[in-house]
C-alpha cells in the first residue's frame, strides 16, 4: 500500500502531518490510547510507522 499525506507548518520551526484512517483499522483508538512510533531505517533510507498501546 502506498499513500501520501500533507505536511503543514505548525510554528516557526515545527511541522505536522496526519496518519490516514486506513492505517488505524486494526487499532481501537476509541477505547485505548496509543503512541505513534516513527522510525528511520538508515540502511534502506525509509521511514516506518508503528503503534504502541499505552497503559
Amino acid at each position: 500500500m502506498k499513500f501520501k499525506t500533507k505536511l503543514w507548518r505548525r510554528g516557526k520551526i515545527s511541522f505536522a502531518t496526519t496518519i490516514p484512517h486506513i492505517v488505524l483499522l486494526n487499532l481501537d483508538p476509541v477505547s485505548k490510547d496509543y503512541k505513534v512510533i516513527w522510525e528511520y531505517g538508515e540502511k534502506v533510507g525509509k521511514w516506518t510507522v508503528g503503534f504502541e498501546e499505552t497503559v
